[in-house]
């Protein structure tokens, strides 16, 4: 891009923003309203206010052009500061700084400089500004706004060696003594050219700001909270479309300083989607995270091994892993279910489909650490699933991280089920969790499964709840319902009486009722008994009793028909009694539980 140079500069830095762009004798294609052309013949700059683009043939004047009119052509010379906000300043005001060769960072640095030098806390621009070089926004000490409407890499932008240490068009922080608060980044439209990372944090960083970057492109890290040196915590990230890059947004701890956190980071863009590393990764450092928006079709470069070992002793991020024949590097490890670990790996190209360089049986090995691979997953690989969020808390005291989208194709990591996840996704139903705790149903059956043990808790139906595994119940006991009466010599007492309550799965089915029976005190032996009663709709049946005739205690069972209606069903009262034909009086007890 080579740099349009106008004819004067003693009024640019007076008028309202407006860009000189050349002669208006000559011609010009008019793409922005603050484009203005210097008038020869009146000494004056014009700019047009009707529909852009507009094309201006060279030897036209304004009168034979559209004249002059709130949709046509504005004399522009005169116009005071006044008409935008008395604390903002525009790059375009330092259009003279842009170099020969198309790069606008000194102009935007200028802008930025001027305005902290003066108090004041915008900076706008309407152009797009070309970058050879990071912006540095750093050293603000009470609030500052941008706006920016386009932002990109220049052609001779520094090229990286690590894709996690890309030079950004804009890095906040860098070297002043302690972090900023209260940024207000607003991008309209970033492309990093395949080279740049979009905006990162680094130094004293900055902590409670908000960065916003509506459509990001070809960024190599949209945004970057990785290298901070000072606690760089709760910043609002938004977006509207981030596509095309190697990673949309990577939070960790930094390397070096006090306390370098990255916790708190709100992330919310509209659609994450492109990315060849995955959509966000989240590391140490990054805990109380909150995720929302969308993601999808991330992550087609990685490969995710499942190992048949347990052990990841020794292997580092950032390495390079190999199977004798491929190599990659790894980017995460983690063990989302109990016992199975596994290793997220970058490869050199798009694997997605199952085309992996690794499988089964391969023998890894990664600086001093070795593995053998038993099982091999990349995205779109019979399903629709992709590595859109990654949680790599691996080694992680712990990891709390919120996670309520609207689609993802995704999540793998560590310590899933110490965050709280609701999301939707066309691969599998089980997209929700809340400390590990997932809930699913199918329509008929409301499943509560246990998402780090990779098992069910429990089944509920219509009918029944089942539980998944066996139920122990330590110190305490199961029961239905209690009874507890004195018994007098000879005298029968109702312990209970029935009802069917019947069975859907087996029509005709009997209830099974299981009756313990205690005596009062350790003075009374033999007193202690069971015994199961059987219940259908007229009948009672008492079996498997353990009640002897040396305790001089009798079970019986009571039907009572309706004197008017004997055959009525639901007129048939069925009972249970006992009678101790001892010559005391004495409480017993009794415990019901339906089999």
């Amino acid at each position: 891009m080579d740099k349009q140079t106008p004819v004067t500069y003693e009024d640019v830095m007076s008028r309202g923003g407006y860009t000189p762009v050349g002669y208006f004798k000559d011609g010009f294609y008019i793409e922005s309203h603050n484009q203005a052309l210097y008038l020869e013949s009146s000494n004056k700059y014009v700019a047009w206010r009707g529909n852009l683009p507009h094309e201006l043939k060279s030897g036209l004047t304004p009168e034979t052009d559209g004249g002059y009119g709130p949709t046509a052509w504005a004399d522009v010379s005169n116009l005071e500061p006044s008409i935008r906000s008395d604390n903002m300043v525009l790059v375009e005001d330092f259009f003279h700084l842009v170099t020969d060769d198309g790069d606008w960072t000194p102009a935007a640095q200028a802008a930025l400089n001027h305005a902290r030098a003066n108090d004041l806390n915008k900076v706008w621009s309407f152009q797009k500004l070309v970058f050879k070089s990071p912006l540095r926004i750093d050293d603000w000490k009470y609030g500052l706004e941008v706006r920016f409407a386009n932002v990109e890499a220049h052609k001779n932008f520094p090229v990286y060696t690590d894709w996690k240490n890309a030079t950004p068009l804009i890095l906040i922080g860098g070297s002043s003594g302690g972090g900023m608060v209260a940024l207000e980044i607003h991008i309209g439209y970033m492309d990093g050219k395949t080279v740049a990372n979009g905006v990162s944090v680094q130094g004293p960083g900055c902590g409670g700001s908000r960065i916003h970057i509506g459509r990001a492109i070809n960024c190599n890290i949209v945004y970057d909270c990785s290298r901070q040196t000072h606690p760089s915590a709760s910043n609002f990230i938004t977006g509207d479309y981030w596509n095309q890059g190697k990673m949309g947004a990577y939070f960790a701890r930094g390397t070096s300083g006090k306390q370098p956190v990255a916790e708190g980071h709100k992330l919310s863009v509209g659609f994450i989607t492109g990315m060849h590393y995955g959509g966000s990764l989240w590391r140490n450092g990054s805990q109380y995270g909150q995720i929302s928006g969308d993601a999808d079709f991330n992550g087609r470069y990685l490969s995710e091994v499942t190992l048949s070992g347990n052990s990841f002793t020794g292997l580092e991020r950032g390495a390079e892993i190999s199977n004798g024949t491929a190599s990659g590097e790894v980017l995460a490890f983690y063990a989302q279910t109990a016992g199975v670990y596994k290793v997220l790996i970058i490869e050199k190209v798009n694997v997605s489909g199952g085309n992996s360089s690794f499988a089964a049986g391969d023998k890894l090995t990664s600086g001093s650490w070795s593995g053998e691979v038993s099982a091999v997953r990349t995205a779109e690989q019979g399903q629709q699933f992709y590595f859109d969020i990654i949680l790599d808390f691996y080694g992680s005291a712990f990891a709390k991280i919120d996670v309520d989208c609207g689609y993802l194709g995704g999540i793998v990591g560590h310590s899933l089920h110490s965050c709280s996840l609701n999301y939707k996704s066309s691969y599998s139903a089980y997209t929700n969790s809340m400390n590990g705790a997932q809930w699913v149903h199918s329509g008929s059956t409301m499943t509560l499964r246990d998402s780090y043990l990779n098992k069910n808790v429990l089944d509920s139906t219509a009918d029944f709840v089942a539980p998944g595994g066996h139920l122990f119940m330590r110190n305490y006991r199961t029961y239905g319902s209690e009874f507890a009466a004195t018994f007098a010599p000879g005298k029968p007492v109702t312990i209970r009486q029935f009802k069917r309550i019947g069975s859907t799965n087996a029509p005709g089915m009997k209830d099974i009722y299981e009756v313990q029976m205690f005596g009062p005190n350790s003075r009374l032996k033999g007193l202690c008994a069971s015994f199961k009663v059987a219940v259908s709709d007229e009948d009672l049946e008492i079996f498997e009793s353990t009640v002897t005739d040396a305790s001089r205690v009798k079970v019986i069972p009571v039907v009572k028909r309706d004197e008017e209606e004997p055959n009525n069903i639901d007129k048939i009262k069925l009972f249970v009694q006992v009678q101790q034909d001892s010559p005391n009086t004495f409480p017993l007890y009794f415990t019901f539980n339906r089999k």
